[in-house]
């Protein structure tokens, strides 16, 4: 493949990127649902639907954004990729000693057993942290 190929299916692979995630994504929660009716019995119409739904609503914005950009410059250069990279690092490190921490605690007070619901309120904060922290960095 020479240089000529790889900058024009390099242009191509740019813009239809976002869109392969996007249907990834769909096809993520169609799985899941399935899933669910597999070992539930039930099908659970209401993931789908939010599924569609957030497939709709970032094909629309993808699109907006695709249409609004004028220049060729890429969305993030060496130091913001390198950036991104420390908070993932960082935070993910972080998480996991406080988690060590927790349960070191836990054991300490006597407790054999811990909720599942405080390791899923655990989960859902280090996912909004992260992607909080990341879209911060990113607009730096």
């Amino acid at each position: 493949m020479s240089v000529k190929d790889r900058k024009k299916w390099g242009k191509i692979l740019e813009k239809w990127k976002p869109y392969f995630i996007i249907t990834c994504t769909f096809i993520g929660a169609v799985l899941g649902s399935f899933l669910a009716y597999i070992f539930q019995g039930e099908f659970p119409y209401e993931v789908l639907t939010g599924g569609l739904v957030a497939t709709i609503i970032l094909t629309v914005i993808q699109v907006i954004k695709q249409k609004h950009k004028r220049d060729n410059l890429p969305e993030a250069d060496e130091r913001v990729i390198h950036n991104v990279f420390r908070l993932f690092a960082y935070t993910s490190h972080i998480s996991l000693a406080i988690l060590f921490v927790a349960l070191a605690v836990f054991t300490l007070l006597g407790n054999e057993s811990i909720s599942i619901l405080y390791l899923w309120l655990f989960f859902f904060a280090y996912i909004w942290i992260v992607g909080i922290g990341a879209l911060i960095i990113k607009r730096r």
